[in-house]
């Protein structure tokens, strides 16, 4: 469960520094399949982080550039990245009047992580028989 809580604090800290990316963004549907450009420079204006080398190579790297082509869609469904993003304002504001919280909500969102990892608490049975025990 370490695993999770790790990945827990990497997506809530993404999920901070991305704030507000969805407004950079642009879906132009003129062509046979949607392209979607990113403002990098109205995101960094928005943000002032315009100074920032961290946050200018974050935004160059391939990495962001498939996020953005995965979760730029506005018609595709929505997982656990979309509601710790769409919640996370509320969650800062509840971890502010009790800094215990932010705890309970690392431990929570690694609780969603495994369990969408691992949606069968039952372990799994082999249903097929081994031949090799029949030779």
């Amino acid at each position: 469960m370490l695993d999770k809580e790790i990945r827990a604090v990497f997506m809530r800290t993404f999920a901070e520094l991305l704030q507000g990316y969805r407004s950079c963004l642009t879906l132009i549907r003129i062509h046979p399949k949607p392209v979607i450009t990113f403002h990098k420079a109205a995101f960094l204006g928005e943000k002032n982080l315009r100074d920032c080398d961290f946050t200018t190579r974050v935004l160059d790297c391939m990495f962001f550039t498939s996020f953005v082509s995965e979760r730029g869609p506005p018609w595709r469904p929505c997982d656990v990245w979309d509601e710790l993003y769409s919640n996370l304002n509320d969650l800062f504001k509840k971890e502010m009047q009790d800094p215990r919280l932010v705890i309970v909500h690392i431990q929570e969102l690694a609780t969603q992580l495994y369990t969408n990892e691992n949606p069968n608490p039952q372990s799994y049975a082999q249903k097929v028989s081994n031949f090799s025990s029949n030779l």
